[in-house]
């Protein structure tokens, strides 16, 4: 979750890059902005809680009500293309990923699914890889709009999307962070928010807190996930990543 998080992040900053926003800054002072402290993370440590609250439920079924679920975890990630996520409670789960390869591993048991991030194809192949304002601009029609002390940059994508017709990142010009990530379903109507807090650790700006709202036919969801104990750049080895 929290390397998703980073992903949307980094791509708002080169949503942000594809139009000049402002007379006096150019192109590439733009995309020095938008990666700067992106650039400053080298690696980074953190434990998860996440709390789930919905009230969905599947076509046919009787409503129970919300239902409550709280999830630990601990994240470790590490330039641009190794994490690993350890699922603690209430069920347990590691997901390592070290380049083009994914592997979920089951604790309990040692059994081990290796996925070759490489095949994938499509606007959602990110996982593979980061985002670039390339690829950006090859799946969606960007746009950007002032408003106060926010930029919002709107992605539309190219082709016909039943599940997504449009994204808006709110970009706080000031510390140029993604504050906020809207996206509509593909009958336009607001299908999740996103809302990001930071805390400035180690001289870098990182998420503490992403609070995010779902609505589906089947009902809604509301997440949180806080991080906690987050150490920056205390140097994790390649050994965490490794895949057997």
């Amino acid at each position: 979750m929290f390397k998703k998080i980073l992903a949307l992040t980094l791509v708002s900053f080169f949503f942000l890059t594809a139009n000049s926003f402002a007379a006096d800054l150019t192109l590439e002072d733009l995309m020095a902005k938008a990666q700067a402290n992106q650039k400053q993370i080298k690696d980074m440590y953190a434990e998860t809680e996440t709390t789930m609250v919905s009230n969905m439920t599947m076509p046919g079924q009787a409503s129970k009500g919300p239902q409550k679920m709280v999830q630990t975890g601990k994240m470790w990630t590490k330039g641009s293309d190794k994490s690993k996520i350890e699922m603690l409670s209430p069920t347990r789960q590691t997901t390592i990923r070290n380049g083009d390869k994914m592997a979920i591993i089951n604790p309990e048991t040692g059994q081990t699914m290796v996925q070759d991030l490489s095949k994938l194809k499509g606007p959602m192949a990110g996982q593979k890889a980061d985002m670039t304002l390339e690829k950006a601009l090859e799946y969606f029609n960007l746009s950007v709009k002032k408003s106060g002390s926010h930029y919002i940059v709107v992605g539309i994508p190219k082709e016909n999307n039943k599940f997504m017709s449009k994204m808006e990142f709110y970009i706080e010009a000031e510390r140029w962070l993604a504050t906020k990530i809207l996206m509509y379903g593909g009958d336009g109507k607001p299908l999740s928010q996103s809302t990001i807090e930071y805390e400035k650790i180690s001289d870098v700006w990182v998420p503490i807190k992403n609070v995010s709202s779902v609505n589906t036919p089947m009902g809604k969801m509301d997440i949180e996930m806080v991080y906690k104990n987050i150490k920056v750049n205390e140097g994790i080895k390649d050994e965490v990543f490794k895949i057997k």
